[in-house]
């Protein structure tokens, strides 16, 4: 039995919240800087704690150093850099996990728009570690990467189709699964494609739901 429950996490919501009885999750300024927020997560063990907002702190840490090093060594200048969150709370045969969608924006002076992606990642609370591919097959009762990846593929043509879409010729067959993955409040499985991955940029961030 597995349950999730997601809620968006604004720039300016800095307030503790509960969304499951292993976790509490504090909004946190980076440097103080009111656009780039991320999650700080509060649990009993302190060294699993270390352990997942050192992962996070990494995400936002590599996400500042490529915009240092645009700017310094490609004479970009950064108009506007953002940071926010989504988060979930999943639980799996008594593993608790938490699941975060770290949404990273930029934008360069003389760019025609800004640059956005969205990274998934997915704490076991009793560990620390981050739950990957490897954890998606085995709770998906053995379902294979291959067959991931044609139920992707089968949704992906679905929603562009439905949703009028323009995918790149060579879109499909997908070449390689995406990387990011997360549970909604149904259980079903979605996986991110990013801006250009699959589709030009006015198709957005496309958000495949597998089991929808």
């Amino acid at each position: 039995m597995r349950k999730i429950f997601l809620a968006a996490m604004f720039a300016l919501i800095v307030s503790v919240q509960s969304f499951c009885s292993a976790a509490t999750i504090e909004s946190a300024k980076f440097n103080g800087n009111e656009t780039l927020i991320y999650p700080v997560v509060h649990v009993a063990n302190p060294t699993v704690e270390k352990k997942i907002n050192g992962k996070i702190e990494e995400e936002i840490s590599s996400f500042i150093k490529q915009l240092q090093y645009a700017a310094q060594y490609d004479n970009r200048k950064v108009l506007d850099a953002r940071t926010s969150y989504e988060i979930g709370c999943n639980e799996a045969g008594g593993t608790v996990i938490l699941s975060f969608i770290i949404i990273k924006s930029q934008y360069f002076e003389g760019a025609a728009h800004p640059g956005t992606w969205k990274h998934t990642l997915n704490f076991n609370t009793a560990s620390g570690e981050l739950m990957g591919m490897d954890y998606l097959t085995e709770v998906g009762e053995g379902v294979s990467p291959n067959e991931f990846k044609s139920r992707i593929e089968r949704k992906l043509r679905e929603k562009t189709e439905r949703e009028k879409l323009f995918l790149f010729e060579d879109a499909l067959p997908l070449k390689n699964l995406p990387e990011n993955f997360y549970w909604d409040e149904n259980l079903h499985v979605h996986f991110i494609f990013q801006h250009y991955e699959v589709a030009p940029y006015a198709a957005g961030i496309i958000d495949v739901d597998i089991d929808a």
